[in-house]
């Protein structure tokens, strides 16, 4: 009878001993468990942050479209309200008859004062290029200076020893101040100055050796207080980009204005290239921003890349 019921006992025991290694995890499921939750969490980080890139790619996108846009009215609205007369004139006004400077300006109608721009050698990416760095539109009715990313950017190398483009200027009189003094505007991306005569334009092209063809030779510095006594700057200049934003011109480009027979109209056909600070912009390659395997900053910078090239025209209506 004892032997019977120690018997049972063991079978019991046994039996609760299956039951209770059937209940447990082993350490091959344990460990393939945690695997498969770090992997899930990895699957999960990349779709977040892949998201958060796309969004800020997109953002960055809308925000360049919008203040290309916004550009391109203030332009235009300075160019429509311009006054009408032959840009070509500017070329007698300017030089001296017999002056070798005045044939090749007038051999181009005078297109260096619609639009001028400074090129120098850059690094990117290891790459030594040619590309232009600052420069400015001239409407007739306001004057853009620009200068281009490749100023704001520790992504960029200069080659030259060339600094950003500066306005020198006397300020506008007023019932405050009567005796007006000599300005300087420095550090700006894109700037607006009253400037009805293309005094800007002026500046840059006409220097001392009267050497209108010489892009090499416009200065930095776009001094208007000799020309006209400094009284063709009518109101101070702004900088309509505005320092804390992440945009920034590359080039305007013009066309010589096309005059009407008439007389009376005259139209423009603009572009302009308006792109990031940061990304490794490029305006001669094909994609225009670095890979992040090129990028010479934090890859992170990459998601904000974008640039974009606008195109427009317009015509001048002003008396």
């Amino acid at each position: 009878m004892f032997v019977m019921e120690r018997s049972v006992a063991n079978k019991l025991l046994k039996s609760k001993k299956s039951i209770v290694k059937k209940a447990g995890f082993t350490l091959v499921e344990l460990s393939l468990s945690i695997a498969f939750i770090a992997i899930l969490s990895i699957a999960i980080v990349l779709i977040i942050t892949n998201t958060i890139s796309s969004y800020h790619r997109g953002l960055t996108l809308s925000q360049l479209n919008t203040t290309g846009m916004d550009l391109v009215n203030d332009m235009r609205a300075s160019i429509q309200n311009s006054v009408i007369h032959s840009v070509a004139s500017l070329c007698s006004s300017t030089y001296e008859d017999g002056d070798t400077a005045k044939e090749a300006c007038e051999e181009d109608g005078g297109s260096l004062f619609v639009t001028v721009a400074r090129e120098a050698n850059i690094v990117i990416n290891g790459k030594s290029l040619r590309v232009p760095v600052f420069g400015a539109f001239c409407s007739g009715n306001y004057s853009y200076i620009w200068n281009s990313g490749y100023f704001f950017s520790d992504d960029y190398k200069l080659e030259d020893a060339l600094s950003p483009a500066e306005l020198r200027y006397i300020k506008p009189s007023t019932a405050v101040d009567s005796n007006p003094q000599e300005a300087t505007v420095s550090d700006f991306k894109l700037l607006k100055v009253k400037d009805e005569s293309r005094a800007v334009c002026v500046s840059a092209v006409y220097g001392d050796e009267g050497n209108y063809k010489d892009d090499g030779e416009i200065s930095s510095v776009f001094d208007i207080t000799e020309i006209g006594g400094g009284s063709v700057i009518s109101e101070n200049p702004t900088d309509i980009i505005g320092p804390d934003s992440n945009m920034v011109i590359y080039n305007i480009s013009s066309a010589i204005p096309a005059e009407s027979t008439s007389g009376n109209n005259a139209f423009y056909s603009v572009s302009f290239i308006l792109g990031t600070v940061h990304g490794g912009v490029n305006v001669t390659a094909g994609n225009h921003c670095a890979t992040p395997e090129g990028y010479n900053s934090a890859v992170a910078n990459f998601d904000y890349c974008a640039i974009n090239k606008f195109n427009f025209a317009a015509r001048a209506v002003g008396g």
